[in-house]
């Protein structure tokens, strides 16, 4: 007698790449607004980063899904102690 394979249900896809893609343009505006509020030596660098972090989550998509939440939710700290420190150290915003 042969046997019969089982088949299996597919699995759900997982909201949160879709999530953290999400967050991650919206911390974009908050890197663009970041050019009219500190010098330009601070928004480009600050824009670097931004680039990066959407790389890796281009590149952790399909492999890491479960962690683009987590590098956008770094993308918000990042930008947020920059302005924060910077303002407060450098006088930036007034």
């Amino acid at each position: 007698m042969a046997r019969r394979r089982r088949v299996q249900s597919p699995k759900a896809i997982s909201p949160r790449p879709f999530i953290g893609m999400s967050m991650l343009v919206a911390a974009l505006f908050l890197y663009g607004w970041s050019v009219v509020a500190v010098p330009w030596y601070v928004s480009v660098p600050l824009l670097l980063v931004w680039a990066m972090l959407m790389l890796l989550s281009l590149a952790w998509w399909s492999v890491h899904p479960d962690r683009l939440p987590w590098v956008a939710g770094l993308a918000f700290l990042v930008w947020l102690v920059v302005m924060i420190g910077g303002g407060l150290a450098f006088d930036w915003l007034e």
